[in-house]
């Protein structure tokens, strides 16, 4: 039996087949992304649940505040009942003791009012790098949402690209491109959640419950607390400034990268740009996640102010 006749035809079904498959596993990314575009109280996706922890920390911080100025006053009490006990045994003479109980004083107050002015100087700080980041990039307010539906488009230009191009005709070859797809928009995914967690850090501790912990600042033995609470803030506007500018750089990059593999005309070639393309998100994703990360801490990991040898050495 003569089968020749039927082979375009088989050709044409496999080729359906295969672009059938990958539209199927992309649209089910996709999907994903679009769903979330439904109107809501709060903007939809990544956006919405960094709105959602604004707002929850807003109140938290009214409700905080004079949590935190108890803590204060009952820990300054405490520490002006142990350098009155210290000075009794040392015996020193009155203009000493005035002294040191004059600039002690001065600083406990200082830090009250630091505690009680906290949205006036804490938040800026980390709003500076935002700005200086932002500003440095070049591209506007990158957002969660913005860099997750940059992520998608890509991974669906992608996938078109694929149903056109030769891969649709090999069979073997389909599930290597609905994995490359899949790829490519979790690392996008992975850099919007890095920028996402950085939004909601900076909400919960900044603007939410940081507040608290500044009221540490009182005693010498709880004061690296409320250090560690600002060098915090340093350490997180540092990422957040490094994220942006590397988040810039890298939709440039992976945007050209993928221009060889659409201008490919041939198997060969087209593969070979998919692989650079995948390589080149891949370490996108990998770049976003550790720079920031590990540079910011390098910068601010041995932050210190002595405000517990300050308040040892008034005693």
């Amino acid at each position: 039996m003569n089968l020749r006749p039927f082979a375009p035809s088989c050709v044409r079904i496999t080729r359906v087949a295969a672009a059938g498959a990958i539209a199927f596993a992309c649209g089910c990314v996709i999907a994903a992304t679009a769903l979330g575009q439904v109107a809501a109280p709060l903007p939809p996706g990544l956006d919405g649940m960094a709105d959602a922890f604004r707002t929850a920390a807003t109140g938290w911080q009214a409700r905080l505040l004079p949590i935190a100025q108890r803590t204060f006053m009952l820990l300054a009490a405490l520490e002006f009942c142990v350098s009155g006990l210290v000075w009794a045994v040392k015996r020193e003479s009155l203009d000493d003791l005035a002294a040191k109980f004059l600039l002690k004083f001065t600083l406990i107050a200082f830090l009250l009012t630091l505690l009680t002015a906290f949205n006036t100087w804490v938040p800026p700080i980390f709003d500076g790098f935002v700005a200086a980041g932002q500003q440095v990039a070049g591209r506007g307010v990158l957002t969660p949402n913005g860099i997750l539906g940059l992520g998608a488009q890509i991974a669906w230009t992608l996938a078109l690209q694929m149903i056109r191009s030769a891969f649709s005709a090999v069979p073997l070859l389909t599930p290597f491109c609905v994995f490359a797809v899949v790829v490519v928009f979790a690392s996008y995914l992975v850099v919007a959640l890095q920028l996402l967690l950085v939004m909601v850090d900076s909400y919960v501790t900044i603007i939410g419950g940081g507040v608290l912990f500044l009221a540490f600042a009182a005693s010498r033995w709880t004061a690296a607390y409320a250090e560690h609470l600002i060098a915090h803030v340093f350490r997180l506007g540092a990422r957040a400034f490094l994220l942006y500018l590397i988040t810039a750089v890298g939709i440039d990059v992976t945007t050209n990268a993928i221009q060889p593999y659409v201008a490919a005309t041939n198997l060969l070639g087209a593969g070979a740009a998919l692989f650079r393309f995948v390589g080149t998100v891949v370490a996108f994703a990998y770049i976003a996640v550790r720079v920031p990360k590990d540079l910011s801490s390098a910068l601010m990991s041995h932050t210190s102010l002595g405000l517990s040898t300050a308040l040892q050495r008034l005693s």
